[in-house]
């Protein structure tokens, strides 16, 4: 037999007794973990609520961890979104929705704890203007809001955003909603429409009196009949699989210090009484025309505004060295890493109607904040990464001596960009612009803070998707434009991928 030698047996002993060691250290973690006299483990619950109650119920949970000692963690969103997440599986003990329709919907899926649940709180509607904006009236008797500014009114998405529905059923209940329709700035949720008017985008806005207390540069115009709108009710239920200590917390926030701080922050307490469900709205639709039509248009506008910056930046920075090349290529493709959001918040800042360049381009009457135009804007920039990267990649394994030949013989820089550079290149290029139109066929994040979701004007295929499962029982619809996009998708693809193959061709037998 072959002997181990001795430094091998050495290792093999010295591991054995690690592994051993190891082990030990685990069963008597474990044991300790679980043996008498050894404390529990703090009790921790999960809490969705809707956003337009972040600060007061940030103070409500603070007191009741000082109190109870039980971890509260705290999930804002729309309620849409929050009710999404709880059917996708989402661990959550309480939900406190700004919308009944949403709270009967987890209902009727057998989602909530039969018997808990019950309407917290209340709230108003207000109109709002940026306290330095140029909007001055008041609402009273027969004020006309249309005629009283101009510009944009900023308003929660109406086909799924709480604040939205109600604000809509105000202005048709005052008449000015057909005057209005075509003006609204959509916003994803009650805070976006806020933060619009904030940073004067929009002359003036519609949100709940909770959200407009919490801004130091916005100031009421006026609160709206409670009888122009729906009540604005909060319900909150325990989820069906809540903890214990989950009927603590939904105790507190019936209770006298949740109450004051309720008040503070502007709701309207509902007295203790159980909740009775909202009247159920019929499923939405969507046509799929005007998105998917619409969604062509700003990615083929975003495939002409990339073709010449992204082929001119490719070959920059493939073929010269200079000072801060490290920082051009970083700013090319800085939209490859930030969120798209941030990308549409910066455009928002710099490109409306009171940012540095949007001033400028608003002498020369244009306007690019929500248009069709500005999505092209922010679709052309979230996808300049992908066509630069492309066209700089395959004019790197391009042969450059081809080009030092070229220029030998006498030909001109130009000529020998689009003579022998350009040819070669050809495929990485069109590769390049076939990914600028998937990518702006699913641009989202961007599009919906620079242009909102606005049906008809900047509603593109992801947006029309993202306001059909925003809305009980738009999911069937919704599958129909997923599969259009899906569709759209991969026949840019298998294009790109024929092109590029035959231009490979040409250029093998060239």
């Amino acid at each position: 037999m072959n002997s181990i030698p001795h430094n091998e047996n050495v290792r093999y002993v010295f591991l054995t007794v690690l592994v051993a060691a190891a082990t030990g250290m685990l069963c008597l973690c474990g044991c300790k973990r679980h043996g008498e006299g050894e404390q529990a483990p703090p009790q921790a619950i999960t809490v969705f609520a809707a956003a337009s109650t972040t600060e007061a119920l940030g103070e409500i949970t603070d007191q009741f961890r000082r109190d109870t000692g039980i971890e509260v963690r705290l999930n804002f969103a729309a309620s849409s979104t929050l009710a999404k997440q709880i059917e996708a599986g989402a661990t959550a003990d309480v939900f406190l929705s700004a919308d009944q329709e949403w709270m009967d919907y987890l209902a009727g899926k057998n989602l909530l704890r039969t018997g808990s649940r019950l309407d917290l709180l209340g709230n108003e509607l207000v109109l709002i203007a940026g306290k330095d904006g140029p909007m001055t009236a008041k609402m009273e008797k027969g004020f006309d809001l249309a005629s009283c500014f101009k510009g944009r009114l900023a308003v929660g998405d109406p086909s799924n955003v709480p604040a939205g529905k109600y604000a809509q059923q105000a202005m048709e209940s005052l008449g000015w909603w057909d005057a209005l329709k075509g003006r609204l700035a959509p916003a994803a949720d009650v805070r976006s429409a806020l933060r619009l008017v904030e940073v004067g985008e929009a002359s003036v806005g519609i949100v709940f009196a909770t959200d407009a207390a919490a801004s130091k540069k916005v100031t009421v115009i006026g609160v709206f009949p409670a009888d122009s709108h729906k009540p604005i009710l909060y319900p909150v239920a325990l989820t069906a699989g809540a903890s214990p200590a989950a009927e603590r917390f939904l105790q507190a926030l019936r209770g006298e210090p949740a109450r004051q701080v309720f008040l503070r922050h502007g709701f309207i307490v509902v007295p203790k009484t159980a909740a009775t469900g909202a009247a159920t709205s019929p499923a939405p639709t969507q046509e799929i025309g005007p998105a998917v039509m619409l969604s062509l248009k700003v990615a083929l506008g975003c495939v002409a505004a990339v073709t010449v910056p992204g082929i001119a930046l490719g070959w920059l920075l493939a073929r010269r060295n200079f000072v801060g090349k490290n920082v051009l290529n970083a700013l090319v493709h800085a939209p490859l890493v930030l969120p798209p959001v941030v990308i549409g918040y910066l455009a928002l800042l710099a490109l409306g109607r009171y940012g540095p360049v949007g001033r400028w381009l608003d002498t020369m009457g244009i306007h690019l904040a929500f248009t069709w135009q500005g999505a092209v804007v922010v679709a052309a920039i979230m996808a300049m990464p992908l066509m630069v990267r492309a066209v700089r990649l395959a004019i790197e394994l391009a042969d450059a001596r081809l080009e030092q030949a070229a220029a030998t013989l006498g030909a001109s820089p130009l000529r020998v960009f689009a003579t022998v550079t350009l040819p070669l290149a050809l495929p990485g290029v069109v590769s390049g612009l076939v990914l600028a139109f998937a990518r702006a066929l699913g641009e989202f994040g961007a599009t919906i803070t620079f242009v909102g979701n606005i049906e008809g004007q900047t509603r593109t295929l992801p947006l029309a998707i993202y306001s059909l499962i925003s809305c009980p029982g738009g999911e069937s619809s919704a599958m129909t434009l997923v599969l259009a996009s899906l569709g759209l998708s991969l026949g840019a693809l298998l294009v790109s991928e024929m092109l590029a193959g035959r231009l490979r061709r040409r250029l093998a037998v060239a």
